[in-house]
C-alpha cells in the first residue's frame, strides 16, 4: 500500500432516523421533558461526533487527492527529467537492498570471537604464518622422531637376535667339545684294545674340530663386533631422539599456546576465522558507506522533487520502487484511487446520517412542542459547528 491506512469502524447501522425512532419508542412517558431533552442532547452529541469523522475523512480525501496529483505531475514530466529521478531512485533502491542483505545476513563469527580477532588484528597474519611454519616443522620433526625410533627399534631387535645367536653358538661350542672329547676317548680305547691304527682318524677329528671351532669363532667375533656397533647406533639414536623430542616439545608448546589463545585446532582454522573476520569488517565498512551514499542520494532526490512543488516529496523515500518501476507506480495509483473512492462513499453515508438525525430532532421537537431556549441554543451551536445552517422551527 502507498500510505498507512487509518482504521475506521464500518457503518453497520441503518439510517439514523430509524435509530432515533426506535429509541423514542422506548419512552414510556412521552410528556416527560427531561427524557426528550436527554435524547435530543444524545442526538446532538452523535451529530457532532459524526461530523468530526466526516471532517477527518475529508482531510484524508484531500491528502489522497494531493498524492494522486503528485503522481500525475511526475508522470507528465519530460522523459529526460524523469529518467534522472529514476536513476537516483534506482541508486537508493540498490542501497536499501544492500543494507537489508547486511542486516539479514548471519554473522560468520560470534561477538566474542570478533572482538578477539579485532584486538589481535595487527598480529594475526604473522601468527598464521608462524603457526603454519611451526606445524610444518612439527610434522617434519615428528617424522624424524618416528624414523629414529624405528631405527632404534630395528637395532634393538637385531641386537636381541645377536644375543640369541651367541647363546646358540655357546651351546654349539659345548656340543662340539663334548663330541670331540667323546671321539678322542673312543680313539684311545680302540688303539689300546684293538691295536688299530687311528692316525688318520685322529687327524680327521682334529681337522673337523678345528674347523668347527674356527667357524664358531668367526661367527662369535662377527656377532660381538656387530653387537658393539648396534650399541653405538642405539646410543646415537637415543641421543638424537632426545634432541628431536626437545625440539618437538618446544614447537608443540608454541602451537598449543596459539591454539588455546584463539580457541582453534590448527592454523587452517585460524586462517578461516581471519578471512571471516575480514569479510565482516568489509561488510561493516560497506554498510557505513551505503548509509553515507543513501543519505547523499536521498537528499539529492529531495532536491530534485522539491522544484516540482509536490504535496509531500518526502513520502517518495518510502516508495522508491514506484519511481523506478512503472508497474509499481500504476499499482500505487490504483490503490489510491480505490481508497479515495471508499472514503467518498463513507463521507456520503455519514452526511446522510447527520442530515437524517438533524431532521429527526426537528420532527421530535415539533411533535412534542418542545422549544426550550437552552436546547434551542445548543441545537443552534451544533448547526453552526457542523455547518448545517438549518433554522429550527419555533
Amino acid at each position: 500500500m502507498f500510505f498507512k491506512k487509518k482504521q475506521y469502524k464500518k457503518q453497520q447501522l441503518d439510517l439514523s432516523f430509524e435509530k432515533v425512532v426506535s429509541e423514542i419508542q422506548k419512552i414510556e412517558d412521552w410528556d416527560n421533558p427531561k427524557k426528550i431533552e436527554h435524547y435530543i442532547l444524545d442526538s446532538c452529541e452523535h451529530i457532532i461526533s459524526t461530523t468530526k469523522e466526516i471532517e477527518s475523512l475529508k482531510a484524508e480525501y484531500r491528502v489522497l487527492t494531493s498524492y494522486l496529483e503528485d503522481i500525475d505531475k511526475l508522470r507528465k514530466l519530460p522523459k529526460k527529467e524523469f529518467a534522472e529521478i529514476a536513476l537516483v531512485a534506482k541508486n537508493i533502491e540498490d542501497l536499501e537492498r544492500s543494507k537489508k542483505r547486511f542486516k539479514d545476513s548471519e554473522p560468520k563469527l560470534t561477538e566474542e570471537r570478533f572482538v578477539l580477532m579485532s584486538e589481535n588484528e595487527a598480529q594475526i597474519p604473522d601468527t598464521i604464518l608462524r603457526m603454519q611454519s611451526n606445524e610444518k616443522y612439527q610434522a617434519s620433526v615428528e617424522k624424524n622422531m618416528k624414523m629414529l625410533e624405528a631405527e632404534k627399534n630395528e637395532c634393538e631387535i637385531e641386537r636381541d637376535e645377536i644375543l640369541r645367536s651367541n647363546k646358540l653358538i655357546r651351546r654349539l661350542s659345548v656340543m662340539i667339545l663334548v663330541t670331540f672329547a667323546s671321539f678322542m676317548i673312543l680313539a684311545f680305547v680302540l688303539q689300546t684294545s684293538v691295536q688299530m691304527d687311528i692316525g688318520i682318524f685322529l687327524v680327521t677329528i682334529l681337522f673337523v674340530a678345528a674347523l668347527g671351532i674356527f667357524i664358531i669363532f668367526l661367527i662369535f667375533s662377527k656377532n660381538t663386533s656387530r653387537n658393539r656397533a648396534l650399541i653405538r647406533e642405539i646410543n646415537k639414536n637415543i641421543s638424537l631422539l632426545n634432541v628431536v623430542r626437545m625440539k618437538y616439545a618446544n614447537v608443540t608448546k608454541a602451537i598449543e599456546f596459539e591454539k588455546e589463545r584463539y580457541q582453534i585446532t590448527n592454523s587452517y582454522e585460524l586462517n578461516y576465522l581471519w578471512d571471516a573476520y575480514l569479510d565482516m569488517v568489509r561488510a561493516q565498512e560497506q554498510f557505513i558507506q551505503d548509509n553515507d551514499d543513501f543519505e547523499y542520494f536521498s537528499k539529492r532526490l529531495m532536491r530534485m522533487l522539491k522544484k516540482y512543488e509536490l504535496y509531500d516529496e518526502k513520502i517518495w523515500l518510502n516508495q522508491i520502487a514506484a519511481l523506478v518501476h512503472p508497474e509499481v507506480m500504476n499499482e500505487v495509483n490504483h490503490d489510491l484511487v480505490q481508497r479515495r473512492k471508499k472514503i467518498r462513499q463513507q463521507i456520503s453515508e455519514n452526511t446522510k446520517s447527520v442530515k437524517s438525525e438533524r431532521d429527526e430532532i426537528d420532527r421530535l421537537m415539533k411533535i412534542h412542542n418542545y422549544y426550550v431556549p437552552e436546547i434551542l441554543e445548543i441545537i443552534t451551536s451544533v448547526d453552526r459547528l457542523c455547518g448545517l445552517k438549518k433554522p429550527t422551527v419555533v
